[in-house]
């Protein structure tokens, strides 16, 4: 069902159909925080959304490449599979990040992309995006820009995972985590944990009793107030602080 949906997906133009929720191409810009310069574009260009449903996957493993997709509204997780079922925990990325980057090389998307809300993301055909400015190339900077930030958040994860202790790390991520709401114009210390602890422990390279000993010791030291999903930064300098403290001792 979801292949099927992949595969439909690469069939959208770049004219959303009449009546269908759509985004402009300054929209999308603008979403991903992404500035068009001089690029000019035919008129009328646009970009289907599609909502999907929390658990539900946008795209899986082995799916044949087509789009990318830009994350309007919600949270995802990425996850790789190994041949024995494993599963690792890429990442968690939400509004104005991009999916799907991972199949450009092999024609196939090397990850799933599974909601941990309803979301809502803009579909872009990639094949196609060079036709967008009328001429082959006209949005190679754009595409670029996606590229690198891309390659930027693997740099921060390796930072995250080599360099840090465990502690450290949930303190780490707990800080970016807080970052990035704030550039979505959120606070960047009260919001919620969407993942699951083991999905959480996955992406730092720690098991999940690890990861709920580490917030469980930060709250009770008033560091942070955790409630389920809920949590709130108390002491943001002294969570800086743990990190500084790992870092120093490597």
């Amino acid at each position: 069902m979801q292949q099927q949906a992949a595969l439909h997906d690469t069939e959208i133009g770049m004219q959303a159909p009449s009546g269908a929720a759509s985004l402009s191409l300054n929209e999308l810009a603008a979403l991903l925080k992404i500035g068009l310069d001089d690029i000019k574009v035919e008129h009328g260009v646009s970009f289907t959304l599609r909502r999907v449903q929390q658990g539900m996957a946008l795209y899986r493993a082995g799916d044949q490449f087509g789009p990318i997709y830009a994350i309007r509204s919600g949270t995802f997780k990425t996850v790789l599979l190994d041949v024995n079922g494993s599963y690792q925990v890429l990442g968690f990325p939400m509004a104005s990040d991009i999916l799907g980057l991972d199949g450009i090389e092999a024609q196939h998307y090397r990850t799933e992309a599974v909601a941990l809300e309803d979301s809502e993301v803009a579909i872009i055909p990639f094949p196609r995006l060079a036709h967008l400015g009328g001429k082959a190339g006209a949005l190679q900077q754009f595409v670029y820009r996606l590229l690198s930030r891309q390659l930027t958040r693997e740099h921060m994860q390796m930072w995250l995972l080599g360099s840090l202790g465990a502690e450290s790390r949930v303190a780490a991520f707990l800080l970016i985590l807080g970052e990035r709401y704030a550039r979505l114009g959120y606070s960047d210390t009260r919001f919620n944990l969407r993942m699951t602890r083991l999905d959480l422990g996955s992406f730092l390279g720690l098991t999940q009793e690890t990861v709920s000993r580490a917030l469980s010791r930060f709250d009770e030291g008033g560091v942070i107030r955790v409630h389920n999903k809920e949590l709130k930064i108390v002491d943001v300098d002294r969570l800086q602080q743990i990190v500084a403290n790992a870092r120093h001792s490597v």
